[in-house]
């Protein structure tokens, strides 16, 4: 599929940061609150699962994204969404409430398998359960939605915008 080449470099270098501040000093926080949810270090590794320890606001346009002004990427747990070693989505789940997660303006809008794709997947509308799901049995794919619309305020295009199949 041919993503949006500005928004996939934009997520890419968020993704990788995210991720380096998740394994890096002063990170007991976010830690503390994967063990709490019951997700392993090593399933957050594979995942390159990220931490985002200030909410920032960045230009739709410097994503490559339609519109004027800013959007929001909330502090959080950094999920990015990789499938065949490609970046399609980066979801972000704040610490502090029990709201679905943040998707960034731009990614793919789901639904989100885990894990393995056939089979008989499980169904969640929780990213942490569906985690657990995926840890607990890895051969079982786990299909995500989310149970709001976009949970960004500014939605924009998918970074599938103009492409065809």
């Amino acid at each position: 599929m041919m993503m949006n080449p500005l928004w996939k470099r934009k997520a890419m270098a968020f993704a990788v940061r995210s991720h380096r501040h998740l394994w890096g000093k002063n990170n007991e926080d976010p830690l503390s609150f994967l063990y709490i949810k019951g997700i392993c270090v090593d399933l957050a590794k594979s995942l390159y699962l990220g931490w985002n320890k200030f909410g920032q606001k960045r230009p739709l346009a410097g994503w490559g994204l339609q519109g004027k002004g800013d959007f929001l990427i909330p502090p959080g747990l950094v999920f990015p969404y990789i499938r065949e070693k490609e970046l399609l989505a980066i979801l972000i789940v704040s610490m502090t409430s029990s709201h679905d997660p943040t998707l960034l303006p731009g990614s793919f809008t789901g639904p989100f398998v885990l894990g393995p794709e056939g089979g008989a997947p499980k169904y969640t509308h929780d990213l942490l359960q569906g985690l657990v799901l995926i840890q607990e049995n890895p051969d079982t794919p786990v299909t995500y939605t989310l149970t709001s619309s976009v949970s960004n305020s500014v939605a924009g295009p998918g970074p599938f915008a103009g492409a065809s199949d």
